[in-house]
C-alpha cells in the first residue's frame, strides 16, 4: 500500500504514549482518529431530503413476504425492499439472517487528567493505539480533553443483551488494566463504562447481498465496523439499485458467511474460541 510507517522501541513508545508497558509498536502517521458517535450524528444530519430518520424507534421484528413488514412500537412500515444495516442484531430480527453471532465489547474512559497528573506524563498530543490481538488486547486513546479511553474484553451477547453486572465487572477489570499500564496515574478514576455489539461470522466472511426477494444485508463486520461497513453499505445500495460498480465484484469475492450451529452448541464453541484467543494474546495485557 506504500503507506509510511516507523518501528518504535520501548523508549520511543514511552515518549508517545506515556507508558513503559509496551515493548514494540508500529507508528502510522497517516492514520486518522474518528469519533464513531459524532460520525453517525453527522451522517444523519447530512442525509438528502428524500431520506427520513426515525429516531428512538426500535425495530422489534421484520416479517418477509410479498410485502415486507417492519414492526416497531409506534407503527408498522410496509415496503417492497429493505436493506439491513443492523449487523449483530440482524439474527434477532429475521430468521433468514442466521449465520452471524452477536458479541459485546466494552469501553471505559477516565476523568480528565489534572495539570498535576499530566505532568507525570511526557508532553503528548491525542493518539490512538490498537492491539495485535483484538480479543485479548486493549485499544487505547488519549483524547484532546486529556482523558484515556480503554476498549478491552469481548464476550458473547446472547440476543444482543449485556447486563449491568457484566458491565460493572468489566469496569473493575479496566481500572486494574489502566493501573497496570499507567501506575503513575493510579489516582485517576474511570468515570464511564459502556458496551456495544459486533457481528462475528464463523469464517470471517461477510453477510452481504440479497438474502431473499426484497431483503438485502450488509452484516458480519467481524469487528471492523466503520471503515469496512461503510464500504459494504455503499456497494449494497448500488447492488440493490442495479448500479454498475466495479467494486461489487471485489465485495462478492470475499465470500459468504458459512453455517453457525444453534445454541447450546454455538455458545460452547464461542466460549472455546474466546479462551483460545485470550491465551494466544495473554502477553498483551
Amino acid at each position: 500500500m506504500s503507506e509510511p510507517y516507523q518501528l518504535l522501541d520501548k523508549e520511543m513508545l514511552y515518549h508517545k504514549l506515556g507508558t513503559h508497558f509496551y515493548h514494540k509498536g508500529i507508528y502510522t502517521p497517516n492514520s486518522i482518529l474518528v469519533n464513531p458517535a459524532k460520525l453517525v450524528v453527522g451522517l444523519a444530519r447530512s442525509l438528502p431530503e428524500n431520506v427520513k430518520v426515525y429516531n428512538y424507534t426500535p425495530v422489534m421484528a421484520i416479517q418477509p413476504g410479498a410485502t415486507i413488514q417492519v414492526l416497531t412500537p409506534y407503527g408498522n412500515i410496509r415496503t417492497a425492499n429493505i436493506m439491513l444495516a443492523t449487523n449483530a442484531l440482524s439474527r434477532e430480527l429475521t430468521p433468514i439472517n442466521h449465520n452471524q453471532a452477536a458479541m459485546a465489547t466494552f469501553a471505559s474512559i477516565t476523568a480528565p487528567l489534572s495539570l498535576e497528573q499530566q505532568q507525570r506524563l511526557p508532553a503528548m498530543k491525542s493518539w490512538g493505539l490498537t492491539p495485535v490481538n483484538a480479543i485479548a488486547g486493549a485499544t487505547l486513546r488519549y483524547t484532546k480533553d486529556q482523558r484515556i479511553l480503554i476498549r478491552q474484553h469481548v464476550t458473547p451477547a446472547i440476543c444482543g443483551r449485556i447486563s449491568a453486572e457484566q458491565t460493572y465487572r468489566v469496569t473493575q477489570q479496566h481500572q486494574q488494566l489502566f493501573n497496570k499500564i499507567y501506575p503513575q496515574l493510579a489516582d485517576v478514576p474511570i468515570t464511564n463504562t459502556w458496551s456495544g455489539t459486533i457481528s462475528v461470522t464463523r469464517n470471517g466472511a461477510p453477510i452481504w447481498g440479497k438474502l431473499m426477494k426484497g431483503v438485502y444485508s450488509a452484516g458480519g463486520c467481524n469487528g471492523a465496523g466503520i471503515s469496512k461497513q461503510t464500504i459494504a453499505g455503499t456497494l449494497l445500495a448500488d447492488y440493490a439499485l442495479g448500479i454498475d460498480n466495479p467494486l461489487i465484484d471485489a465485495m462478492q469475492q470475499l465470500g459468504q458467511a458459512n453455517y453457525l450451529p444453534p445454541s447450546p452448541i454455538l455458545d460452547i464453541a464461542i466460549h472455546a474460541s474466546l479462551l483460545k484467543e485470550r491465551y494466544i494474546g495473554r502477553t498483551e495485557v
